[in-house]
């Protein structure tokens, strides 16, 4: 009986639907976790119960539920009531917005950070920096005065603070390049990451964890040249945890800008005998990472409707429409992939079940 079990829920679309969480390993590892395993055992069941799993509830598990971002997203609760609308419409849309995923406001922002830190990694003076950044549209923020507490942070330039300046300025330019959004031409974006000789209908998939794409965030650390920076780095004391981080500067993160900020900040304590004060805000990023508190007032009352759907009240939640055999597993499988991820940071973290790091204005 335990054998045929392990047969038919490794053979079913709802095993598939465990990225990023403690059951990602197949059957055997799954044991392990007594807790929710039950759970997904009933929601494999309820699959084998239907006569047969159409094609784009396949790949709605596929392409959204199972590579779900695990930090949430910048754009949260995108990424959750897109899915909810592809299962009202019984339709995986061609952009999903998930990991890898940025617009081009975020990129343009970005773009910003990077052009002052590849000023000062020129060693180009500051009041020629802050003349061309006084020229360009001002997004909102003061480009003066952050690209000169950018200067001020990190000081005289080192050779180990060159170092790590250079492979965060080639991390960060790699991820507003090989970021996509839905406006995006295909043929134009990640071609570096490009893996294999792909035709037909999976060419034209370029989200994360889709043929012929590979992995962004692998691919620039095999770059021969980026390979030859980081053994530099490993060389340096604690450049071995500094070059992990710089490398975990996903642009469509939550909290990138502050992240960013901290790192900086970090850099430019090196050899200066000052402990770095990561509390510290250098680039007036605050509008662009979570009020924690506005999160938490939406997800709550998300997730009890997503429940009285399942038990029945198709009205608790106008995005998931009428209930069906099918879009009641999948909605299930949905409702149990988001319960999982409010055990483990960054997601807990987002929607504070796990509170931690700071909190700032960007409101849902």
């Amino acid at each position: 009986m335990a054998i045929d079990r392990k047969c038919s829920y490794e053979k079913s679309v709802t095993s598939r639907a465990w990225g990023a969480t403690p059951y990602d390993g197949g059957w055997e590892k799954s044991q392990e976790y007594e807790e929710d395993i039950s759970e997904i055992i009933a929601i494999s069941e309820e699959e084998t119960a239907l006569s047969s799993v159409p094609n784009w509830a396949r790949e709605i598990v596929d392409r959204m539920i199972g590579p779900l971002p695990m930090c949430g997203h910048y754009m949260f609760p995108l990424p959750v009531l897109q899915i909810c609308e592809a299962i009202r419409e019984e339709k995986c849309p061609e952009f999903v917005c998930g990991c890898y995923t940025a617009d081009s406001v975020r990129k343009t922002l970005m773009c910003y950070y990077v052009y002052c830190l590849d000023a000062w990694l020129k060693d180009a003076p500051l009041e020629v920096t802050r003349a061309e950044l006084a020229m360009r549209d001002d997004l909102g923020k003061d480009w003066p005065k952050i690209v000169t507490s950018i200067y001020r942070s990190l000081g005289s330039p080192s050779e180990q603070k060159v170092l790590l300046v250079r492979r965060l300025v080639h991390r960060l330019r790699w991820w507003i390049k090989t970021l996509i959004w839905f406006d995006d031409k295909r043929d134009r974006y990640m071609l570096d990451v490009y893996s294999g000789d792909v035709r037909g209908d999976e060419a034209k998939y370029s989200a994360y964890g889709n043929s012929p794409f590979g992995d962004p965030y692998f691919k620039e650390r095999e770059i021969p040249e980026m390979e030859e920076l980081a053994k530099q780095i490993c060389e340096i004391p604690g450049g071995k945890k500094l070059l992990d981080r710089i490398e975990s500067t996903w642009l469509c993160a939550p909290k990138v800008f502050r992240y960013l900020e901290k790192l900086i900040l970090e850099i430019g304590s090196i050899n200066s005998g000052n402990i770095s004060n990561d509390d510290v805000s250098i680039l007036q990023c605050e509008d662009t990472y979570p009020d924690i508190a506005s999160y938490k007032r939406w997800y709550s009352p998300f997730m009890s409707s997503l429940k009285a759907w399942l038990d029945g009240n198709c009205k608790a939640l106008s995005e998931l429409g009428e209930i069906t055999p099918v879009k009641h597993w999948l909605v299930r499988v949905l409702r149990h992939k988001l319960q999982l991820y409010e055990k483990y940071d960054p997601f807990g973290s987002l929607i504070g079940a796990k509170p931690s790091g700071k909190s700032d204005n960007k409101t849902i």
